[in-house]
């Protein structure tokens, strides 16, 4: 049935009837780490890096039906300032990863395509690793015997499985996690107490492989000081990556006020851009963001953006992975958003 509906699209062109529709909204696409596949053998995270290769494809495609536009003139288009470009698009990259510096920069370049890194201060000051690069590391490098989780409230059970189901358990646990959890700080400590247990067991911890591996290494500030010199927008992530609607109020205003700080002072130059970690918000979170003293912020909720949306709810689509080019077209145009498509695809899922 899905396929007869993505042929239907297809021949009745209703997806160049939708864009040409659309093209005075901006699409905003989501990255996080560009990494290159290792050899076999070799640890690679259960949470796939998209590589060089792939990105460099997926932007010739998207080239023929998109003008690349940077994030601050995406805003001003937003807001009315400027006029509208045909066919946006704006491309940003969470975290703070290295690899968004040495991988994908150099690819954005060959296509004139702008970027912005949204960092998360707190881990480029100490190259820390996000908790989800530890756990994983933590897990695939225990042995099998002690990949059995579980405390109070969990319990997951990863020993004797591929790497096609360490992934989809992988998977699993976090969402239960962030799910069960009563607060941010109640998931990050079972997540801690999972990635100890684990290392002990292992022997090794990421931080023993953290800077040179560069699928999880953290940019430092040269870097990203370099990356602005070239034109990368730099926007903040928080401090610590925190999901910001499960903090305290004093804590939610120290990630907004110290990470916008922490940038300004190692760039040099003002940090106008907020990417809520985790897509982490709400009307609270929001305003504590415009009161911060920021232009904007961008969340993870899918969809365009029209000039007098709320610039502090940017959506974003992730980058389309698809095996064709129309497909890849469908799944950021906002054609899946139509009631009766996604009513129909949601029914068949």
């Amino acid at each position: 049935m899905k396929q007869l509906v993505m042929k239907l699209i297809r021949v009745s062109r209703i997806l160049d009837a939708w864009r040409f529709w659309n093209r005075k909204k901006i699409t905003i696409l989501m990255l996080h780490g560009i990494s290159a596949t290792k050899e076999k053998g070799v640890w690679n995270p259960l949470w796939e890096r998209v590589t060089p290769e792939r990105l460099d494809a997926v932007l010739s495609q998207l080239s023929k039906h998109y003008n690349f536009i940077s994030l601050s003139e995406a805003v001003e288009m937003l807001s009315g300032t400027i006029p509208m470009v045909n066919h946006g698009l704006v491309l940003t990259f969470d975290d703070g990863y290295r690899n968004n510096v040495t991988e994908a920069w150099p690819v954005l370049k060959r296509h004139s395509a702008a970027a912005t890194f949204f960092v998360a201060a707190g881990f480029v000051e100490t190259g820390k690793s996000f908790w989800i690069d530890r756990l994983d590391y933590a897990l695939q490098q225990a042995p099998d015997s002690a990949r059995l989780l579980r405390n109070r409230q969990f319990r997951f059970d990863f020993r004797g499985l591929s790497r096609e189901q360490l992934q989809s358990q992988y998977r699993n646990l976090r969402l239960e996690v962030k799910k069960s959890a009563v607060d941010d700080e109640e998931m990050l400590s079972v997540f801690d107490a999972m990635s100890g247990a684990l290392e002990i067991a292992a022997g090794t911890t990421i931080s023993d492989i953290l800077d040179s591996d560069e699928s999880v290494a953290i940019a430092r500030w040269d870097e990203l000081v370099q990356a602005a010199s070239e034109g990368v927008t730099i926007g903040s992530h928080s401090v610590d990556h925190r999901q910001l609607a499960r903090i305290p109020q004093a804590l939610l205003d120290r990630q907004l006020v110290n990470s916008k700080k922490m940038i300004e002072e190692h760039l040099q130059q003002e940090c106008r851009y907020f990417c809520f970690p985790n897509g982490s918000f709400d009307e609270a979170v929001v305003a504590s963001t415009r009161d911060a003293g920021y232009t904007a912020a961008l969340t993870t909720v899918r969809g365009l953006n029209k000039v007098g949306d709320n610039l502090f709810t940017l959506r974003r689509y992730a980058l389309p992975s698809k095996p064709s080019e129309f497909l890849n077209l469908c799944s950021i145009s906002g054609i899946f958003e139509i009631p009766v498509l996604r009513n129909i695809f949601r029914a068949m899922s």
